[in-house]
């Protein structure tokens, strides 16, 4: 039988990895921290329990979490009683964060098709370059489109077996 050491290990070794691969995105690791903590937590947690859990301050957590609900990755909840709010992980949290993603990836393609257009539009020096450059940032974006579509299917499937599962 496992012992508290040992899952408080192996949620400390979660954290940190989370930390770690929020930053290498360009993400703070305090966000890392909050959405590795939430997704570990059967329960709603206060602004207060992240902060104790975390050893932070309340200023840059509550700056996070509004972040993270304004990415719809945490849900802030009423728990019967309580003045205080509380978060959980999104239901969804993995795929949300897919769409998310997918969401820049639109962005860069429509960023390629209006530098395609305006490339389009100019004779001379280096536009040809520019326009088979753009051409290709389409191309390559229209067809990321193509398979995140069928990613997101194919993840919503998954996600209804694996809740039926549960069950």
């Amino acid at each position: 039988m496992p012992d508290a050491s040992d899952q408080d290990s192996l949620k400390t070794a979660i954290i940190t990895s989370y930390a770690e691969a929020y930053h290498k995105m360009g993400y703070s690791t305090l966000m890392g921290k909050i959405v590795a903590l939430l997704i570990l937590s059967p329960s709603p947690m206060s602004l207060d329990d992240i902060c104790e859990n975390l050893g932070m301050s309340k200023g840059p957590v509550s700056q996070i979490m509004r972040r993270l609900r304004d990415h719809n990755l945490v849900d802030k909840l009423w728990v019967p009683g309580e003045r205080k709010d509380y978060y959980s992980a999104a239901s969804d949290i993995f795929g949300q964060a897919f769409r998310n993603y997918r969401t820049s990836m639109r962005r860069n393609m429509q960023l390629a098709n209006g530098f395609l257009q305006r490339s389009q539009s100019i004779d001379g020096g280096d536009s040809a370059f520019i326009t088979s450059k753009m051409q290709e940032m389409l191309a390559f974006y229209e067809l990321m489109e193509t398979h995140n579509a069928l990613f997101l299917d194919e993840w919503t499937q998954r996600r209804k077996a694996l809740d039926s599962s549960k069950r």
